[in-house]
């Protein structure tokens, strides 16, 4: 028999109720549950070594190091499609690191309504210290654990998701 009931997850900063059947979630809550709390776990202990090796948060190693493979220099539209935060996310974490030197924002001579992020040299130098020990601590934290079936399915199931996801 098949019960309907209401269930309330929490998974670090998100809560959220769902109404399914039983069945449903006996199917795919375990698979989803380990995911979350794989994610979340690993999250932060790669955000915890960036911050002690490199003395950058996961953002700011993610925004120079889009911008240093691109040349030094992106569009913002660019850059905001490459990172993982929401425009206005990405606007206040821009003003911060300029601030602090890491990048300049550059009006785009072509088209007034664009602008540039451009790698300064203290920013080159960040991401470049930092990059080698963050891919050391991700040989160790994720390649060493996962044979090359596993990276191949892994890299399916996620292409599957978020295919599913850009279909809805």
């Amino acid at each position: 028999m098949t019960s309907i009931r209401t269930f309330i997850w929490h998974v670090k900063y998100l809560s959220y109720a769902v109404l399914v059947t039983t069945t449903d979630i006996e199917r795919w809550t375990p698979a989803w549950m380990a995911l979350i709390r794989t994610h979340a776990r690993l999250w932060d202990d790669v955000e915890t070594d960036m911050r002690a090796a490199g003395g950058l948060t996961m953002a700011r190693y993610d925004v120079l190091m889009q911008l240093d493979m691109a040349g030094g220099r992106l569009g913002l539209t660019d850059l905001a499609s490459a990172v993982v935060l929401s425009p206005s996310g990405l606007s206040k974490l821009l003003d911060r690191m300029e601030t602090s030197g890491l990048l300049e924002r550059e009006p785009d001579p072509q088209d007034a309504r664009s602008t540039f992020a451009r790698l300064s040299p203290r920013g080159r130098a960040a991401v470049r210290k930092a990059r080698s020990r963050h891919h050391e601590y991700l040989q160790a934290a994720f390649g060493d654990a996962l044979d090359g079936r596993d990276l191949k399915d892994l890299v399916r199931i996620m292409g599957r998701l978020d295919a599913r996801r850009a279909a809805r």
